[in-house]
């Protein structure tokens, strides 16, 4: 039987060869972003003050955890879906087509996160099986490219399920651990004046 680092490889090559068939046959993607999204959410809401303090210009977490809730929860289905359109865009390779942000949103994001995957390497670290669950610590290494350095090292503890001989990957077990990093991430990055560009 595989093991769920032989299962992250097979994603992360993937990932590379932009062979969406291959990567949606290892990654449960809607759980994975369903679980992401209300935990993220969660840790969020229960941190807002502490993220106001942190960025006060960020209107997010201005008005508190109870807007904040209900926000997320309001728009749900927008967020999530210019995430799976612009994990379309890299797989089908539209990305290729950006033009600004203003003209070509999804696509420009899509070839942003095509280069800020380029910049990165996956170190593989603990892994631990316990009956159909299993986890696996991988650290992901930014190189010295503007991407690379963006990201640093972040480090994240995969969940898999076992379906049948092999893993499927389902859910990212330390959300809260990596909120606050790649929340200052986005908070670099992301231009407030993008907002006005996203068209769904």
């Amino acid at each position: 039987m595989n093991t769920p680092q032989d299962e992250l490889k097979k994603i992360l090559a993937a990932i590379n060869a932009r062979d969406v068939e291959e990567f949606s046959a290892h990654v449960d993607l809607k759980t994975l972003m369903n679980l992401g999204y209300e935990e993220s959410t969660d840790f969020l809401a229960k941190n807002c003050a502490r993220f106001h303090e942190l960025y006060p210009k960020d209107l997010f977490f201005k008005f508190g955890s109870t807007i904040l809730r209900l926000y997320n929860e309001k728009f749900r289905g927008v967020h999530l879906g210019l995430i799976k359109k612009v994990i379309a865009a890299y797989f089908d390779g539209s990305f290729k087509d950006a033009k600004t942000f203003s003209e070509t949103p999804i696509k420009f994001l899509a070839a942003e996160l095509n280069n800020l995957l380029k910049s990165l390497r996956a170190d593989f670290g603990e892994e631990k099986i316990s009956g159909d669950k299993a986890t696996l610590a991988v650290k992901m290494v930014g190189d010295n490219s503007s991407y690379g350095k963006m990201i640093g090292v972040l480090n994240f503890v995969l969940e898999f399920d076992r379906r049948g001989d092999e893993w499927r990957l389902y859910k990212i077990k330390n959300v809260e651990e990596l909120v606050p990093p790649i929340l200052d991430i986005a908070e670099r990055y992301w231009p407030a004046s993008w907002d006005l560009g996203i068209k769904i």
